[in-house]
């Protein structure tokens, strides 16, 4: 590709992620149906036809947002393995680090707020894919189980799948209490004490 294809590239592809930050922040503010095309790119000081170039419509930026932060979350997320075999505190650093780094970025509470207070019911094809993206983490979290299982690593009796749906499902409630409800939690001392009270029962050292 020729240089100046290469930068109109990395233009195009930076204007995209800057009104897909600036869609962002005014959905998780006004909310999805309250937010028009206008108030987009009135905020990114854009022409309406710029914004066209880039998205179908304001659906399709909503699309591509949650396509973005579902790979990038789920990428995150990988790294959390309870089957390496390390001590309990090494496992649980790893854990804060990932809930650290996601935490001190201001954009990912606007994506919890979008996602766990407009997004669900928004449509059936949403719905879906925003349950498909936690059930991933459910089987990701189940199969980490299992493996840590297999190498004596965990409490054999354990159901994985009930466990990680538990995990699953409480950290959702704080996240909920978090961004949405807008609580004064300290989230950090939350997921820490999340961490400790599952994880150090059912790991074995």
């Amino acid at each position: 590709m020729a240089p100046k294809l290469r930068q109109k590239r990395r233009d195009g592809l930076k204007r995209q992620a800057q009104l897909m930050d600036v869609a962002m922040e005014i959905f998780a503010e006004k909310g999805y149906h309250s937010t028009s095309v206008e108030d987009i790119v009135n905020t990114a000081g854009v022409a309406k036809g710029t914004f066209y170039l880039h998205f179908e419509g304001k659906k399709d930026v909503l699309d591509k947002i949650i396509e973005s932060y579902f790979s990038m979350l789920y990428e995150s997320l990988k790294v959390l393995d309870i089957s390496v075999p390390r001590p309990v505190e090494e496992i649980k650093e790893t854990y804060m680090n990932v809930s650290r780094a996601l935490i001190a970025d201001t954009r990912m509470k606007q994506f919890v707020r979008l996602l766990l207070s407009e997004m669900m019911g928004l449509d059936r094809g949403l719905t879906y894919r925003i349950n498909d993206f936690f059930n991933r983490i459910v089987q990701m979290s189940t199969g980490y189980m299992r493996k840590a299982q297999h190498e004596n690593r965990i409490i054999s009796t354990i159901d994985p799948v009930m466990i990680s749906h538990g995990i699953i499902g409480s950290v959702k409630e704080l996240l909920y209490q978090w961004a949405v409800i807008d609580e004064n939690i300290d989230l950090e001392r939350a997921i820490s004490d999340l961490v400790d009270v599952y994880f150090r029962g059912m790991i074995l050292e």
